[in-house]
């Protein structure tokens, strides 16, 4: 079983891009358990969801303290981590000890009109990049699972920025880029 915990801020869309890489990653064969994690529901609040991904049913329901992968939203929220966790956070560039692939989702979100430039709204952008990372997520299950979560009248940024997203992965990491969702 791999473990993965979204990390960030209200009004990001990190319980919503929890469900989105739950469904993708069912779509592509997985069995996989979701939950999110937050205190007061107010935009800019700490928010965590939690994945939970195997080819065999999961009967874990509690949280998830040591993850395999992070994906991070609000770069702030790497400084706290264990060292040497592998995770993809939301920064142009971020000097760490970790192994954080780096992606700036913000840029990409406000090029698509996705909320506003003070206040992006990179869930889509951050799964595409995921989706470019993770070995075993095709994209063509994560446009399946916006498009099945997402408004109409959304899809078009969402799925542009998720793209972008996905190509700029796939371009900056190549070969080395792969994460993999199997279990040791």
């Amino acid at each position: 079983m791999i473990e993965i915990t979204l990390i960030g801020r209200g009004g990001q869309g990190i319980v919503v891009a929890g469900d989105i890489l739950a469904k993708a990653l069912f779509y592509q064969g997985f069995f996989v358990k979701s939950f999110p994690a937050f205190g007061t529901e107010r935009r800019g609040a700490p928010v965590k969801s939690f994945l939970r991904v195997s080819h065999e049913r999961i009967k874990e329901s509690y949280q998830i303290y040591k993850p395999d992968y992070y994906v991070i939203f609000d770069s702030i929220q790497a400084n706290g981590l264990p060292l040497g966790v592998n995770g993809l956070v939301n920064a142009p560039e971020f000097k760490t000890i970790h192994h954080l692939n780096c992606l700036d989702a913000n840029k990409i979100a406000v090029k698509n009109r996705l909320g506003s430039p003070t206040n992006p709204i990179i869930n889509t952008t951050m799964l595409g990049g995921l989706a470019g990372l993770l070995e075993e997520l095709d994209f063509h299950n994560l446009e399946r699972a916006i498009q099945e979560t997402l408004p109409a009248h959304l899809l078009k940024k969402n799925m542009d920025s998720a793209f972008q997203a996905y190509s700029e992965m796939n371009q900056k990491y190549g070969e080395e880029r792969y994460w993999t969702l199997k279990c040791a």
